[in-house]
């Protein structure tokens, strides 16, 4: 029964993630390309890549801790230390969207700016509020939800073409997402005040964030990356080659999510259930890699015609880049339950580094096929890593008790 639950709730999951993402690749991101042109699309896609690079982790940390933390404060019968941490991330993250507009822009554009920061903290928000559905396993709020903010997005893009920018589409997404989360659950209303727990959450907050920040930078730094070295019509380009990778991503990826909020609530798991997990996941990804493959090119010249030969000869490596990926987003819930959370920082600081020097390298021989080949060998090591630190960790555990500690 507990099984098919998980597969019902998981179906729900990658529905709601399905309808804003294909909203915005296959609809509003090329109707705002052929507006834009390929060098404004491509500052466009790097100012996206550096809001979400610094919201997703913040909003997904104070989500994923919350959810685990969850039965700990409820067991102690408080409530606190959230909304302070939330407050706090929130300031973090406009100051860094001001500085970070004004620099890939080369100046200061005070709607640009207000617009980008004002979604950005928007996302951050609907990121982490969003647990209250995860806490109570109500998937279906979670994708009404989604509805919602794709809905949000649809009107964002009318908005668009009426006054001319393309951040407004963010802006009613997220807050069209926010209001709905706002009204059917209470964690906004939680009090200011810090608990007992409160530095035991910081920390674990603060080891997550860096963590979180250190795996989602090797997700958006690539765009950031490739501004300064190749320009924005090579982001442009290069974003386009990595869409249909993102759409394999968007099919499995929210698994991940579903999983964490059952493993939460388990004190044992059997070594058999992880590896038939990846098992599932790459037999899966390789069917979609060689879907993609197939189909890549009529798509591309259809949302993307103007760059679309550019991007069709980097889609061998980025779809294989994003199918390593979503393998590697099944096996993290399981670390993060069950392992302890400084696991977290350490892989993704070995990560960050194999990634710099994969890259690095690379690229300095090949251009920008050296840098999709680069992260490509970055993640399957990543992988590797990762597989080999649960099977340890296993091993040397009779029980397999998660630590919360």
């Amino acid at each position: 029964m507990i099984k098919r639950k998980i597969i019902y709730d998981a179906i729900l999951n990658i529905i709601a993630s399905t309808v804003p993402t294909l909203v915005l690749q296959m609809i509003i991101l090329p109707i705002i390309g052929l507006r834009l042109g390929e060098t404004e699309y491509g500052i466009a896609i790097t100012l996206i890549s550096m809001a979400t690079l610094f919201s997703l982790p913040f909003g997904s940390v104070l989500n994923n801790i919350r959810l685990l933390m969850d039965s700990e404060y409820r067991s102690n019968d408080i409530t606190g230390d959230f909304n302070i941490l939330l407050i706090g991330s929130i300031v973090i993250n406009a100051i860094v969207m001001i500085i970070g507009t004004m620099h890939y822009e080369g100046h200061f554009a005070p709607v640009s700016v207000l617009l980008v920061t004002l979604f950005s903290c928007l996302n951050l928000m609907r990121e982490y509020l969003i647990v209250s559905f995860r806490i109570k396993i109500n998937y279906k709020a979670i994708l009404l939800n989604n509805l919602i903010l794709g809905l949000g997005y649809l009107i964002g893009l009318i908005i668009f073409y009426l006054i001319g920018y393309w951040q407004i589409v963010y802006v009613f997404g997220a807050s069209f997402s926010l209001i709905y989360i706002i009204k059917n659950s209470n964690l906004i209303n939680e009090s200011f005040s810090k608990t007992k727990l409160f530095s035991k959450i910081t920390y674990k907050g603060i080891v997550l964030f860096f963590s979180v920040f250190m795996k989602t930078i090797l997700t958006y730094a690539d765009k950031l990356l490739l501004f300064p070295l190749l320009g924005p019509a090579a982001v442009s380009i290069y974003y386009s080659a990595t869409l249909m990778g993102k759409i394999v991503a968007m099919v499995i990826t929210p698994v991940s999510g579903v999983m964490l909020s059952y493993l939460a609530k388990m004190e044992k798991i059997k070594i058999k259930d992880f590896i038939k997990a990846i098992s599932l996941t790459a037999i899966v990804g390789l069917i979609g890699y060689i879907v993609i493959i197939f189909v890549s090119g009529p798509v591309l010249n259809l949302l993307y015609p103007d760059w679309a030969e550019g991007s069709l000869d980097l889609i061998y490596l980025t779809t294989a880049t994003a199918i390593i990926g979503v393998i590697s987003s099944i096996i993290h819930p399981f670390l993060l339950r069950f392992n302890h959370i400084n696991w977290q920082l350490i892989i993704n600081a070995i990560n960050i580094i194999i990634y710099t020097i994969c890259v690095y390298m690379f690229y300095s021989l090949y251009g920008l096929v050296g840098f999709c080949l680069g992260m490509l060998i970055a993640s399957v090591i990543k992988l590797i890593i990762m597989i080999l630190i649960f099977i340890l960790n296993y091993n040397n555990s009779e029980d397999r008790v998660p630590d919360v500690s």
